[in-house]
Parts: structure tokens; C-alpha cells; sequence
């Protein structure tokens, strides 16, 4: 018998971030960091470097004023022993 669970994948478009930071600031669960990567338009993008807290909640999506926060949801079986 299987156990069913969301699988929660965020993508950020690297082009479209300004590098603004709101989605860093305002996530609960601490779930980006600013990286060291710098886009074509010169600003340090964030990365989700803790996807196993991430709740689904979403906000960092709809508060991006660039629109680059992308957040997929799946359900995912994983077996249990």
C-alpha cells in the first residue's frame, strides 16, 4: 500500500528576476536563498535550496512583481516498507 503526497517543484525565471528578494523575505519556511548567480540583467536571483519545507503555499508565486516564481504541484506515491 502506497502513502500519497504532494511533490512541490519551484522554477525561477532567471531572466524576469529582478532580484528584488521578496520571495526570500516572505517565505515561512526559509525555503530560498540569494545565490551567487547573477542574470543577464545584473541582479543576484534567488534559489530554492530547501524544497522538502516548502508548504505549497504559493505566496512567493503570486507576489513576484516580475512574475518569475513558478510553483508546480504533483502528486507523487511513494511506498511505504
Amino acid at each position: 500500500m502506497g502513502k500519497t503526497r504532494k511533490k512541490i517543484d519551484i522554477y525561477i525565471d532567471k531572466e524576469l528576476c529582478k532580484g528584488c528578494d521578496i520571495c526570500i523575505e516572505l517565505c515561512g519556511e526559509n525555503v530560498f536563498m540569494k545565490s551567487e548567480h547573477i542574470n543577464s540583467r545584473g541582479y543576484y536571483i534567488p534559489i530554492p535550496v530547501a524544497l522538502d519545507k516548502c508548504t505549497g503555499c504559493m505566496i512567493c508565486e503570486l507576489i513576484c512583481p516580475e512574475l518569475a516564481v513558478i510553483i508546480e504541484k504533483s502528486e507523487l506515491v511513494k511506498e511505504t516498507v
